[in-house]
């Protein structure tokens, strides 16, 4: 049995919920099963509709170390002997604490501090800037691309051929988008006389705010079409001939589907992402806080790269499909099941 503590709500999106859910996948195809831990209540019905178990601490999210008595007394009457822990809000202390009772298994992507852990996860395509082997003699690493935790609809994808011409625009933000980017991009895109000849398909999240904004923007303009929610992505990916996309996981997804695609950062940990990609995989639009206007042109400048070419196009669907092939969460699996035989010797 895998625990995995992981939580989605307004502030933070569903990320590191869905990366976790496909894990979790990859382990009950397995012959496993995995059990998600939350702070609270508002993902509880999502992972239930997905067949999980879940144990909700009713804690706080963001301050893990509060809840490490909860934590502590839920391993040992569950005999918990393998964590998965995705949160950015663990502490040394956290860690350290749970370490003595269970094999800790964390999923970083920004190296905060040195994590006290058995199994440490980074998939990112900037992953080896951060030296792990060096500094983490003892713990399991899982590094690079190859361990992308994708749902299991992007394995196996066939080989993308670039259309000829381009003639739609998937656009995705993530499950909040703040600054509203999706709608902004489109909104110019549409009244631009180069580019409202396109089709904009745009994805919004779970717990994005923007909803009203974005069906009135469906309304408004003819080739727009709002898909909320939605639970295969990956063949609106393959039918789409570019993309636009904030930093995240959904840039590994895209790579698996060899769409290319401008990416561009709308919070601090999509920064290593976006600049990652944007050396030779994806047109990087750089950071909208830094100034919310030039970031949006640099979208569609990028959108418009695209289209002029064709070759750039084919380059970028290459590399993205040779740098994640899909099977990452199948490999997580792998390696947290052959905890297993090493349970009853942990110390």
């Amino acid at each position: 049995m895998l625990y995995i503590r992981a939580d989605g709500n307004p502030e933070i999106g569903t990320g590191h919920l869905m990366r976790c859910l496909s894990i979790a996948d990859a382990v009950k195809k397995r012959g496993g099963t995995a059990t998600f831990i939350i702070a609270d209540e508002l993902v509880e019905a999502m992972l239930s509709e997905r067949g999980y178990s879940v144990v909700c601490l009713y804690s706080e999210w963001n301050n893990l170390e509060t809840e490490i008595e909860k934590m502590v007394s839920l391993i040992e009457t569950h005999s918990v002997d393998r964590l998965l822990i995705d949160s950015y809000f663990v502490t040394p202390e956290y860690l350290q604490r749970l370490r003595e009772l269970t094999y800790v298994i964390y999923i970083d992507d920004l190296d905060a501090f040195h994590y006290p852990c058995d199994m440490l996860i980074n998939y990112n395509c900037y992953a080896d800037k951060f030296d792990y082997p060096a500094r983490y003699p003892g713990p399991s690493l899982l590094l690079g691309c190859q361990y992308a935790p994708l749902r299991e609809e992007f394995s196996d994808l066939p080989i993308r051929v670039p259309a000829k011409d381009v003639k739609s625009v998937l656009v995705t933000t993530g499950g909040i988008d703040p600054f509203r980017a999706a709608e902004k991009i489109v909104r110019n895109a549409k009244t631009s006389l180069d580019l409202k000849h396109l089709i904009f398909h745009v994805v919004a999240g779970r717990f994005n705010p923007n909803i009203e904004e974005l069906t009135r923007l469906e309304s408004e303009f003819d080739g727009v079409f709002l898909h909320w929610n939605i639970q295969k992505i990956s063949q609106l990916m393959l039918d789409c001939d570019i993309a636009v996309s904030a930093g995240g996981s959904t840039l590994y997804e895209l790579c698996a589907c060899g769409t290319p695609t401008v990416t561009f950062a709308l919070a601090d940990n999509q920064l290593n992402g976006v600049n990652g990609f944007g050396e030779g995989y994806m047109i990087n639009a750089r950071d909208i806080r830094e100034n919310e206007e030039s970031c949006l042109s640099r979208v569609l400048d990028g959108v418009s790269q695209l289209i002029l070419n064709h070759d750039l196009r084919c380059d970028y669907s290459e590399k993205g499909q040779n740098l994640v092939d899909g099977k990452g969460a199948v490999r997580l699996a792998e390696a947290i099941g052959s905890l297993q035989e090493k349970t009853n010797t942990h110390q």
